[in-house]
């Protein structure tokens, strides 16, 4: 016990009220004493486990040995009466390093379902009993994930697109509670997420108290979300390699309005030819086509003057293609703009489409051949300077009046064959 010394003469406190504090602190310690010695640790505080996993679980009392070691757990019928020469129940045997040391513990080789709860230990301590508490979680799988919507598509099963969607995922029936994540198409969805959600749940006949788990996502739908698969993925303290997350799922169907396009120059057209003019046009449902020139519209499947309008020829994933042909192209056909005009239950969209009988389009860049027409200049002019270089370091050639300059061996050379001359 601790000692405190004070001097209440010189704190000037009267005789007697030194003597209350003085008993009320003895109090204080003696009652903090008695707490802490009758204290009963216990490891873990809580396990949380999977049935047919193994466990120890463990009480200490590290004052003073116990003379007796009891331990009550969940949906067993009897009390175990445990000591390290204790060996006689099936499954459960002491744990601890003995009796003489406090220790209190008990080893469950298989855990069950029904053991989920509090496990309770009875220690038997100078004649009187301190106990301890362990919560012991046994997992329980919770079922198939559902998609519910709360926001709900038309008859047919499709929204528009710009509409706020909203879905929930509701988990049930899980213990501990599973987690949520959410995906679009197996990649992450990325969306705004409400807060997780863990309510309490009941399920009926069984006695048991489980958790479900609910969260919300919602985003603006586009033309992208057309047909992607929105999942909803648990995962849970039994998820083994054996045993993977479960999945709900729901698949998104969007209807929206032809997508815009920059202006559409088609190139490769020959003159005096019949030629097909081809477009592609994203679109769900699928699109109305109509040409409108030099202000005379052509729906599709008509035919006017020289110009032939097809009706749209679906690809896949709502891309549809458009096919006008014109019968003998003239020079005046390429200065035109064709406007295309595809609608439908969403809205309408304007294309405006460009001819040209030239083989491919311009180029933003230098041509293949302009390149190397540079390389090789540059190539050229740096040879020249080198050969400048070359030639003023050596006095080879002439420069700024500077003479070449002779060897004295051809210098008498041409001498000798003067005289012989004369």
């Amino acid at each position: 016990m601790s000692r405190i010394c004070l001097d209440h003469q010189h704190m000037g406190v009267p005789h007697h009220l030194t003597k209350q504090f003085y008993v009320v602190l003895s109090v204080f310690f003696i009652l903090t004493d008695a707490m802490a010695r009758a204290q009963v640790n216990v490891e873990p505080n809580t396990a949380v486990l999977n049935e047919g996993d193994p466990t120890e679980l463990l009480c200490r009392y590290a004052h003073h040995s116990i003379t007796y070691c009891r331990i009550e757990i969940p949906g067993e019928p009897k009390v175990f009466n445990l000591s390290p020469d204790w060996n006689k129940t099936p499954g459960f045997t002491y744990f601890g390093k003995g009796l003489q040391n406090g220790e209190c513990g008990v080893n469950i080789q298989r855990v069950k379902a029904i053991n989920n709860g509090q496990v309770k230990c009875n220690l038997g301590v100078e004649g009187e009993e301190l106990s301890g508490t362990i919560d012991l979680v046994v997992a329980l799988r919770p079922k198939q994930p559902a998609v519910e919507l709360m926001t709900k598509a038309d008859s047919e099963g499709y929204f528009s697109e710009g509409v706020t969607f909203q879905a929930r995922c509701i988990v049930p029936d899980g213990r501990p509670a599973g987690n949520i994540t959410w995906f679009l198409d197996n990649e992450p969805a990325n969306k705004p997420l409400g807060q997780m959600e863990f309510v309490a749940s009941h399920p009926a006949n069984t006695g048991l108290e489980l958790a479900t788990t609910i969260q919300s996502i919602k985003w603006n739908l586009g033309p992208e979300d057309n047909g992607r698969k929105l999942i909803c993925r648990s995962h849970h303290q039994t998820d083994r390699e054996s045993l993977p997350p479960q999945e709900g799922s729901y698949t998104i169907l969007v209807r929206y309005a032809p997508i815009h396009k920059e202006d559409t120059t088609v190139y490769g057209l020959y003159l005096e030819q019949t030629v097909k003019v081809n477009m592609t046009i994203r679109a769900n449902p699928a699109p109305v086509i109509e040409w409108t020139i030099d202000g005379e519209v052509v729906r599709q499947g008509e035919q006017k003057g020289r110009f032939s309008v097809f009706e749209p020829e679906y690809l896949g994933q709502d891309m549809y293609n458009v096919t006008m042909i014109i019968a003998g192209l003239t020079l005046e056909d390429t200065t035109k703009t064709y406007i295309l005009r595809a609608s439908n239950a969403l809205g309408t969209t304007d294309y405006n489409v460009h001819l040209s009988s030239s083989a491919t389009p311009p180029s933003s860049g230098l041509e293949i051949g302009a390149i190397v027409g540079i390389v090789v200049a540059v190539a050229v002019l740096i040879l020249i300077v080198l050969l400048v270089l070359f030639a003023r370091a050596t006095g080879r050639w002439c420069f700024g009046g500077k003479s070449v300059k002779m060897t004295t061996n051809e210098t008498k050379i041409n001498n000798s064959s003067m005289q012989n001359l004369y």
